[in-house]
């Protein structure tokens, strides 16, 4: 109750609408800041068989790990990367929107009324956030934001996904270091958030330049900010190895070693390990045209003969504690880069 009361006051005092303030407190319980309840679908705890494959584990997922797909875009590029996007990894999203300045019902595509100017950036990523919200904030688990250049493995992005409660306030990206304390996701590698970060970035700070202000700077920074303003944590996607799965470069600039100097050094979160990647990386960044193809080819059509692939099972469900315990943790790390913070 007397969070209840503390929130109504606050929320007086720094803007918020009574009915945005009720929805959530309506959606909330207050066993813990970072860990909402929503009248959502219940989590349904996967049962292994003997016959079983990865493949049948990965169409389980499809439904169980409800992922929402915002890629940008322009006009120019709706039949060529958009394109690309959509015959490829796009189509095993559980829906696909892309964010551009000009409706393409064909592709899929809505306009935001954002111009297209790269200092637009942060505004179109905004807009995408409000629509996603509005249209869909509670029928997907996570929502994902991605340029028309990355490449997704949805396949690994849900394993990736499926221990987390999509009603934790967290998002998950490749991390990089700045001047506030939890980082920000790198754009192009891709960043996805959680059910109740998409609602907090709506309800409390869309809708409130303190905790948001609009402006022209970098979108991946300034929605991390936006972020962390209103209590949703920069989760860590690095696998058991410390190797990175979403990746802000394509794979022929970190591999077999992640880059140590140029612009990505300056900017890394965790200081990279000797060798790139990870085995169950999530994405690539700057993919030309034709390499989604390739992409596609090597990575669900090529088998290589006399090479056995064990099966994964899936990591187990984290239960409340073990969730809280993780966002307390994740929202104390300090980067290990001694580097000057990219800006």
């Amino acid at each position: 109750m007397y969070r209840n009361v503390l929130c109504l006051v606050l929320g007086l005092v720094i803007g918020i609408r009574l009915t945005d303030l009720f929805d959530y407190l309506r959606l909330t319980d207050s066993r813990d800041y970072a860990l909402t309840q929503a009248p959502a679908a219940t989590p349904q705890v996967h049962t292994e068989t003997k016959t079983e494959t990865e493949a049948d584990i990965a169409a389980w997922l499809f439904n169980e790990t409800r992922v929402l797909c915002l890629v940008l875009t322009i006009p120019q590029w709706h039949h060529r990367k958009a394109a690309k996007v959509k015959n490829t990894w796009g189509s095993r999203c559980n829906k696909l929107i892309f964010l551009s300045s000009e409706e393409d019902k064909e592709l899929g595509a809505i306009d935001v009324g954002v111009p297209e100017d790269r200092k637009n950036l942060y505004a179109k990523v905004r807009a995408g956030f409000a629509y996603a919200y509005k249209h869909h904030g509670e029928d997907y688990d996570w929502f994902l934001k991605a340029d028309d250049d990355t490449f997704i493995i949805m396949e690994n992005l849900r394993y990736f996904l499926y221990p987390y409660d999509p009603e934790a306030a967290l998002y998950f990206g490749h991390k990089f270091h700045t001047d506030f304390p939890q980082g920000y996701m790198s754009g192009g590698a891709g960043y996805v958030l959680s059910r109740d970060a998409l609602r907090r970035l709506n309800l409390f700070a869309l809708n409130n330049t303190r905790f948001c202000p609009e402006n022209t700077l970098s979108e991946d920074r300034q929605i991390g900010n936006c972020l962390r303003n209103v209590g949703v944590v920069a989760g860590d996607s690095r696998d058991e190895e410390g190797q990175e799965r979403f990746l802000p470069l394509s794979p022929k600039h970190l591999v077999p070693h992640f880059p140590t100097t140029g612009w990505l050094s300056g900017f890394v979160f965790y200081k990279p390990t000797e060798t790139c990647c990870s085995t169950t990386a999530i994405s690539y960044h700057y993919v030309k045209d034709f390499e989604f193809e390739i992409y596609e080819y090597l990575l669900y059509r090529l088998r290589v003969f006399g090479i056995p692939v064990p099966l994964q099972k899936l990591p187990p469900r984290l239960g409340f504690r073990e969730m809280h315990s993780l966002l307390r943790y994740w929202s104390q790390v300090v980067s290990d880069n001694l580097e000057k913070p990219g800006a």
